[in-house]
């Protein structure tokens, strides 16, 4: 909590410096990116875990975008629910830090647009944690889980959910004042050996391109772009080279680094082309 209050901070005031110093002559847009999946609720007709899934976007997207996007503070779910559980284990104020309200000022509407990093869906539940457990988990309160009905991927935690992408920038949109949203990434991982003729990529991208134009359709979002991830195979975090999420195959064996477009590549570059889905009876235009 410590690190998240600074990093918003921090990111108030590299907007007013862009903002004061160099906007008028570059003319650029500045923002954040926020990385966020859908929840839904493990069982709809339970209110325990329909309320799950708002403390799950809470505390993950609305962490950053309250304070930034709404009112320069924290959202009322998670300072209520880390108060509690701070003063339930003994301790005299909240583990959440408080800003003051000159940094509240600074903060509110520090953004361009909305950035969004998205991939997944996942359900919620309620979980109770003993007061006497202190963790980000424990003061959500909520477990989340799969339907096994969902596609896999290579990573473990990247199930194939196009449609909580649509209800992510609907809520969005609604959350937060109908903002500009950029989707800085989107993308599927695989594993195992090399498949240049990658078809599920090419299901998830059109599945997930379609949900967002159906956002931009059929609910009004205001999205102004969308990039894939990632265009090459590359170093992902804790496992390396072992996912991969590039439309373009790297071999990391040969010092030279050959690349080599998958299917997806071919299909996610017509759409880019075509600003659009090819129509299969009239052609890729």
């Amino acid at each position: 909590y410590v690190v998240g209050h600074n990093l918003i901070k921090a990111h108030a005031e590299a907007w007013h410096v862009y903002n004061e110093t160099y906007r008028a002559k570059q003319g650029g847009l500045i923002s954040i990116t926020i990385n966020s999946d859908w929840a839904e609720p493990r069982n709809p007709h339970n209110q325990e875990d329909i309320d799950s899934a708002r403390r799950y976007l809470q505390f993950l997207l609305g962490w950053f975008a309250h304070p930034i996007f709404k009112n320069g503070d924290y959202n009322e779910v998670m300072k209520t629910r880390i108060r509690e559980r701070s003063l339930a284990q003994g301790l005299k104020k909240s583990r959440l830090p408080e800003f003051t309200e000159s940094e509240k000022q600074r903060i509110k509407g520090t953004y361009d647009y909305f950035g969004l990093n998205h991939y997944t869906t996942v359900l919620t539940y309620n979980v109770n944690y003993p007061a006497g457990v202190l963790s980000y988990d424990s003061d959500r309160g909520v477990a989340s889980v799969t339907d096994r009905s969902w596609l896999n991927s290579g990573s473990f935690w990247l199930k194939v959910t196009p449609f909580g992408f649509r209800k992510l920038l609907r809520w969005i949109k609604q959350e937060y004042n109908d903002p500009p949203i950029y989707v800085t990434e989107n993308g599927v991982s695989e594993r195992g050996a090399v498949d240049f003729n990658d078809t599920w990529r090419t299901h998830y991208y059109r599945s997930y391109i379609n949900e967002a134009l159906k956002a931009v359709v059929l609910d009004g979002v205001d999205l102004r772009g969308y990039t894939a991830w990632t265009l090459m195979d590359n170093f992902e975090w804790a496992v390396g080279y072992d996912e991969r999420f590039g439309l373009y195959h790297v071999n990391f064996t040969d010092p030279n680094l050959p690349r080599h477009p998958k299917a997806s590549a071919r299909f996610y570059s017509q759409i880019i082309n075509c600003n659009g889905f090819p129509d299969p009876a009239t052609g890729p235009h």
